[in-house]
């Protein structure tokens, strides 16, 4: 159905400024150009995944990613969170496509996951954290649902208005108990890796 121009108006507003992408627009993240400058198999090698990973991604939109990360787990889990339940159908669409079976589809706030202490092996977000209203609320969810070790991969992308730096990306990270492992810059942004530390129990580094 046809969106009439005060839809279209919101639409743009919410596209141009803060806060999370709307999903009329998710057709521009899945174009094929964006594969030359943001290619998911670069991606899922920074996120060092095992067959039987269990892997939450934060705000998939229409499933960009996700295809290539499930391929990757093909005895493991991938659950796709977002807080837009037309993003999620989008990308169930895309997944099923991809003939994808090893995928879940969870609706909600990611300042407040709905999962277990310890459910995931790795978490991965990308131009994400700086959508959610509390972004330190949601890197504090992440690293419980976490194992200790586990690796969380936040990824910006220049132009995003809710884009965070490095600095402030790893700078929140280690206040909520992570460790950084490493980064990668390319042409569109960055990709910040860190692990999970157990801080029920004194760090290993604490001096």
């Amino acid at each position: 159905m046809a969106m009439g121009l005060s839809r279209w108006r919101d639409v743009w507003r919410r596209f141009s400024g803060r806060g999370a992408y709307p999903h009329e627009l998710a057709f521009m993240l899945t174009i094929p150009l964006r594969r030359l400058i943001q290619s998911p198999r670069s991606l899922v090698r920074r996120l060092h995944l095992q067959p039987d990973s269990r892997v939450l991604e934060l705000g998939p939109g229409p499933g960009y990613f996700s295809a290539d990360v499930a391929r990757t787990v093909p005895h493991g889990r991938l659950v796709l969170f977002d807080l837009q339940r037309e993003m999620l159908a989008k990308a169930r669409r895309r997944l099923r496509r991809a003939s994808a079976t090893n995928a879940v589809f969870v609706q909600g706030d990611g300042s407040r996951l709905p999962f277990r202490s310890a459910t995931f092996d790795v978490a991965f977000l990308v131009a994400v954290l700086g959508e959610v209203p509390d972004p330190a609320g949601c890197v504090e969810s992440l690293h419980r649902v976490l194992r200790p070790g586990g690796l969380l991969s936040i990824t910006e992308t220049i132009g995003d208005p809710d884009a965070l730096s490095q600095e402030d990306v790893k700078a929140l990270a280690a206040s909520k108990g992570f460790e950084f492992v490493e980064a990668t810059v390319d042409r569109v942004g960055f990709t910040a890796s860190f692990r999970a530390r157990d801080i029920a129990s004194p760090a290993e580094d604490a001096r």
